[in-house]
């Protein structure tokens, strides 16, 4: 909030955060809603240890989907627009397949991934600084 009032043009129109389930950025994702800022979420996929977890997996088999799909899929259905990074192009591809496959997690599928969470962050952390 602190932030808005040093704005001489408006706020912005993207806030690029962390975002996946184990980080799930809820205030700030409330504090882009009420002030219509795009909420746009990097290391969706995390650093290759969210996608073995049991609940990735258990979503994915249920789904016929791969633990990637379900990781964007569960940001995308919260309304998060997501960065996933990859050099590899059939990766690509899998991840674009999230956005147009027409799966849709279930309640009980965003419960268990929602579960995860646990304030941990892959990346840099400005509580530290």
């Amino acid at each position: 909030t602190e932030l808005m009032g040093y704005t001489t043009t408006g706020p912005p129109a993207v806030l690029q955060s962390e975002f996946h389930p184990r980080f799930h950025q809820r205030e700030v994702r409330e504090f882009c809603n009420a002030h219509e800022i795009q909420f746009m979420g990097y290391t969706p996929l995390g650093r290759n240890d969210l996608a073995p977890q049991p609940a990735v997996q258990a979503v994915a088999s249920r789904h016929n989907i791969t633990p990637s799909q379900v990781l964007l899929k569960w940001a995308i259905q919260q309304g998060v627009v997501t960065i996933p990074r990859s050099s590899n192009p059939g990766r690509c591809v899998e991840n674009a397949q999230s956005w147009v496959d027409g799966v849709v997690l279930g309640e009980r599928d965003m419960e268990e991934l929602n579960a995860m969470e646990d304030g941990h962050r892959y990346c840099w952390n400005p509580d530290l600084l």
